[in-house]
């Protein structure tokens, strides 16, 4: 039977070994677990040289996310989120995979950057533990290595790393498991490290906490190995790799899936190295992982958006970007976005991603006044921004690109989060929001006045708006005739005006 009253939520993490969904319900402030499903996929192993996903790989993802849609779908009140992580990310071909899970999947997938699932995953254990000071943590997964320092629920500094359990079992153990390969691991990893270690310990840490499956396979196995275990040390590590050179089938693994044994060696091979390189002597494993950080989002007051809204000023400040202005552009795209929601029916996700448009329409006055457009929206897609996925950033750089000069449809971006029609509209919303303002006066004492309807925009000005605005009659008679080379009607209503 449906239930219309708890509140459920529901963490899926598309990860590069195996898929993981997570369902929990609300219970007067206190999350209950309803069920958990893994499944292991094993996506990073149809990702090939040129980073395509091979057909194989997607059909076994798309699915399990059948299958998870399935348990899902007779829970009515619940929020969804759904994280595509290393695999997803380096995958040139992942728009193929995004349409054909889209067939079998009715929820969003957002596809991070590495830094962003850093800073998932340390949330997710300092959620999960109240640790004093400074925490290093470090998540192997299955194509990237996750590492970050945080203070409470602040990051100090995170980094992610092209190495995991999955893609170097395929690059360094195809042929077995031998001294040769564990170093050639290890020294592999080491060198992705190297130009990032000296950061990490000049921050300096009071905790480390490992997490996912690499680091409770390590952990149980020295547990079994040491009898006054306190915590992995570089010894049990020494232990562990000394085992899986000398006997595979040692009883100390039975206690760790088939599974992930066969991607163990080059976990610990990661694990080796981060350990040496960073100087670590013990670190306890957290259960607090990245669908925890997802959870902790998901149920805190405002979610994401304080965090997109922190990557938002903190990129404006960045830049130098003149925030009265913007918060006046943005002022006035928000309130354009309302007039017209009824014509246009704007999904109402796209309001906040409007909003982060209009704050950082200019970064690009930074660089340069020419071709400011094109420089802001780089600064949009090419940034480290905590709280947004990829899909996320392309649209506000979509939205940036076109805010001014000629519209170019061809630019408008094929992403599953805005159709083009939707993301052409918040472009106009954002011309129009910068048109108004673009004498850059604090006070502007013209009010808006705009009809709309579903093919036509009338802007409406009185009759001494010609003598006392000439410019912004001309600038709306301009884009007027920018409009029109895309199709697009826009008119100027002035009483006395030809």
């Amino acid at each position: 039977m449906k239930n219309d009253v708890t509140k459920h939520y529901a963490a899926v993490d598309i990860g590069s070994n195996s898929f993981h969904m997570v369902v929990v319900r609300d219970m007067h402030g206190d999350l209950q677990t309803i069920f958990k499903h893994k499944e292991r996929v094993r996506l990073a192993s149809g990702l090939n040289s040129d980073d395509y996903l091979d057909e194989d790989a997607i059909e076994r993802g798309v699915a399990v996310l059948k299958i998870f849609a399935e348990q899902l779908a007779p829970l009515d009140n619940i929020d969804v989120k759904v994280i595509g992580t290393h695999t997803l990310r380096q995958a040139i071909n992942r728009g193929q995979f995004l349409r054909a899970a889209a067939e079998v999947f009715p929820y969003p997938i957002e596809v991070i950057s590495g830094q962003e699932e850093a800073r998932l995953i340390y949330l997710g254990v300092a959620h999960t533990e109240q640790l004093p000071g400074n925490t290093l943590v470090i998540d192997i997964g299955g194509g990237s290595t996750e590492i970050a320092i945080g203070q409470g629920m602040d990051i100090l500094f995170a980094k992610s790393h092209q190495m995991g359990c999955v893609s170097y079992t395929q690059k360094f153990f195809q042929k077995g498991i031998t001294p040769k390969a564990f170093k050639k691991a290890k020294l592999a990893a080491s060198q992705r490290l190297e130009r990032f270690e000296e950061l990490f310990r000049r921050i300096g840490w009071d905790q480390v906490r490992i997490s996912s499956g690499t680091a409770q396979a390590v952990s149980i196995i020295a547990q079994n190995l040491d009898e006054a275990f306190h915590g992995v040390t570089p010894q049990h590590i020494a232990s562990v790799k000394e085992i899986l050179l000398s006997d595979e089938g040692s009883e100390f693994f039975k206690s760790v899936s088939d599974e992930r044994q066969g991607v163990l060696a080059a976990g610990v091979a990661i694990l080796d190295a981060i350990f040496e390189a960073l100087q670590i002597d013990h670190a306890e494993f957290s259960s607090g992982a990245l669908r925890e950080g997802v959870f902790f989002e998901m149920t805190t007051q405002d979610g994401g958006n304080s965090t997109r809204l922190n990557s938002t000023i903190s990129l404006m400040q960045r830049y130098h970007v003149d925030e009265s202005h913007a918060e006046r552009v943005r002022d006035t795209a928000l309130k354009l976005w309302d007039m017209f929601l009824p014509r246009w029916n704007l999904p109402p996700e796209t309001r906040k991603f409007l909003g982060y448009a209009a704050a950082l329409h200019e970064t690009g006055l930074d660089i340069n006044s020419s071709g400011m457009q094109k420089h802001s929206a780089y600064i949009m897609e090419n940034s480290t921004l905590p709280g947004f996925s990829f899909e996320q950033q392309m649209l506000v750089a979509a939205i940036i690109r076109q805010h001014r000069k000629r519209i170019r449809m061809e630019n408008i971006p094929d992403i599953k989060i805005a159709n083009s029609k939707t993301i052409f509209r918040l472009i106009m919303l954002l011309r129009l929001a910068v048109i108004w303002h673009i004498n850059r006066h604090p006070q502007q004492d013209l009010s808006i006045d705009i009809d709309v309807s579903s093919k036509n925009i009338t802007i409406n000005l009185p009759a001494s708006a010609i003598d006392t605005h000439p410019l912004l009659v001309a600038d709306i008679e301009s884009e007027i005739q920018y409009l029109a080379l895309v199709g697009k009607i826009l008119k100027l209503n002035i009483p006395g005006l030809e």
